[in-house]
């Protein structure tokens, strides 16, 4: 089935839409930016990308389709665990989206998605503030 005719079923029905706050977003799997269209589908395209956090809760999953296995859900997935410094994951998915050709397009959402989730993944120190009892007047 072509993806013209899978978006035009799933444009209007589908489970993962969410349709409250006057535009339409979307919670799909290889969806990056959350946005609901053909562009960003990552049911109906033969090329998709999702990156996700790590359940270990350092680094990003980095999950892409395999076109070889459209018709097999099973297989059609691949999974790749990026657990090193920030640069190399950034370097990673710059070098499969752009040089590798597979959907240069959403390799800015990749790259700043990645970034978010790295970032929350990042420990925060806790500063403790001195208490400071001055004379009142």
């Amino acid at each position: 089935m072509s993806g013209d005719l899978q978006w035009e079923i799933l444009k209007n029905y589908s489970c993962f839409l969410m349709k409250n706050w006057g535009s339409t977003f979307t919670k799909e799997p290889l969806n990056l930016t959350g946005k609901h269209g053909y562009r960003h589908c990552g049911l109906i395209n033969r090329k998709a990308i999702g990156i996700t956090a790590d359940p270990s809760g350092k680094g990003v999953i980095l999950t892409t389709k395999k076109t070889r296995y459209v018709n097999k859900p099973a297989k059609n997935l691949a999974k790749v665990t990026l657990a090193k410094h920030s640069r190399h994951t950034v370097k990673t998915i710059k070098n499969f989206c752009g040089k590798n050709f597979y959907r240069r397009d959403l390799q800015d959402a990749a790259v700043r998605r990645a970034c978010a989730i790295l970032r929350s993944q990042r420990a925060t120190p806790v500063v403790q503030k001195k208490r400071r009892r001055g004379k009142r007047n």
